[in-house]
Formats: C-alpha cells, sequence, structure tokens
C-alpha cells in the first residue's frame, strides 16, 4: 500500500469482525471531483466503517459509449462489518452503496452511460459470491433487468484498467478469488490492450482536507 494512500492508524481490536472491502468510485456528470470527494466522506460515515484507503484519482476515456465525456475514477478501501455471513455482509453493503448513489442524485442511464456518482463493490474481503440481488441493492438501469446478482469479485473488474489502477495503488500484491494473478499483474495486461492514454494519474489524496490534491 502506498504510504500517502494509506488512511491513519485505527484500533485493530474494535475491527476484528470487518473485512476490508474495494469499492470503485466513477462520475462524469456536473463536478464529477466533488462528487467523488462527498462519496469517500459518506463511505466513511457509514455505521461500524472507516477509510483503510483511497487511491490516487485518475481520468480515464469512457467505455462502450464513447459519445461522452471522461470519466473521472478512484478506489477506496472501506473496514465494514463483516456481517453474519459473507452473503449478508456485502449485501447490506450494497444496500448503502445504492442508498448513496440515490442520495447523491445517480438518474438512470443506459448502460455505460454518463454518471452522477457509480460505486461498485468490486472484492469483499476473499469472499466469492453469486446471489440474487435484495430489491434494495437493485439498480435503477434499464439494462440490468429484473433479475440482478451480486457478484463479488466483480465480474468485469479484472479486465479494466480504470479499476484496476487505483486498486494497484492501494493493493498492489492482492490476488482476488478465481483471478489467478495479482492486481498488479492484471492492471499491466489491461494497459497493455487499452489505448494510450486511456487512463491518467490527476491527483493524490489528502486526508487532512479530504480532497484529492494534483499531482506534482
Amino acid at each position: 500500500m502506498l504510504p500517502q494512500q494509506a488512511a491513519p492508524p485505527c484500533d485493530t481490536a474494535a475491527m476484528e469482525q470487518h473485512v476490508i472491502a474495494w469499492i470503485g468510485l466513477g462520475a462524469n456528470v456536473g463536478a464529477p471531483q466533488e462528487a467523488l470527494e462527498r462519496a469517500v466522506s459518506a463511505l466513511s460515515a457509514l455505521p461500524g466503517s472507516a477509510l483503510a484507503g483511497v487511491s490516487r484519482l485518475y481520468r480515464t476515456r469512457p467505455v462502450g459509449l464513447v459519445e461522452q465525456a471522461d470519466f473521472l475514477n478512484a478506489v477506496v478501501g472501506l473496514r465494514v462489518p463483516a456481517g453474519a455471513t459473507p452473503e449478508a455482509g456485502a449485501m447490506d453493503l450494497l444496500v448503502a452503496l445504492k442508498g448513496l448513489e440515490r442520495t447523491m442524485g445517480r438518474v438512470p442511464r443506459e448502460r455505460w452511460g454518463p454518471r452522477e456518482i457509480d460505486l461498485d463493490l468490486l472484492l469483499f474481503g476473499e469472499a466469492s459470491l453469486r446471489v440474487e440481488r435484495d430489491p434494495a441493492a437493485r439498480s435503477a438501469d434499464p439494462a440490468k433487468g429484473e433479475v440482478q446478482w451480486l457478484e463479488v469479485p466483480h465480474p468485469a473488474a479484472s479486465e479494466r484498467s480504470f479499476v484496476l489502477a487505483p486498486l494497484a495503488d492501494l493493493a498492489p500484491e492482492l490476488e482476488p478469488p478465481g483471478w489467478g494473478q495479482s492486481v498488479e499483474a492484471a492492471c499491466a495486461r489491461a494497459q497493455v490492450a487499452e489505448r494510450p492514454g486511456a487512463v491518467q494519474a490527476v491527483g493524490r489524496w489528502d486526508f487532512r482536507s479530504g480532497r484529492w490534491q494534483p499531482l506534482e
């Protein structure tokens, strides 16, 4: 983990029944950086949770629907309650993430379309899960359909450099379940497959101000 990205020390004894969840953040509508900074603050305020790390801020070219503004992306490591089971803990967190998206004004649009805020549960501890989402955890995006699944690791995370680059800032040697390679290795492979400059670091997180500061 990069020292300048790490969260301040916490009481580890109080976190014994917690796991680290990795959450992807993205936005490209309105004031994206402000939205992501608000999201980091809101995540840190979730009951029983604490920041474990915040990646650099990245400017990324859109994927899929390319005729739209560039995104800003980041990843947050969050210590969260483990739950009675991994399925229950991950579902509770996903419900909270969807609630934050609604509170922050996300508008349902087509898949890969513009986003006021996007909060994706990438990893939940060492769990490998595929369970049907509770109603409160479902996305309002029309493309998702009526039956939606909670899947961790996120099924596309290992191929997306806009996820892998910030995740590699925080946990380069982490090997998520089923990947067969580290985050750092997956990131290097994804970046070779993409256009040059598709993902560029533009800011470094400052815990004192709760903001990303421009890279020197």
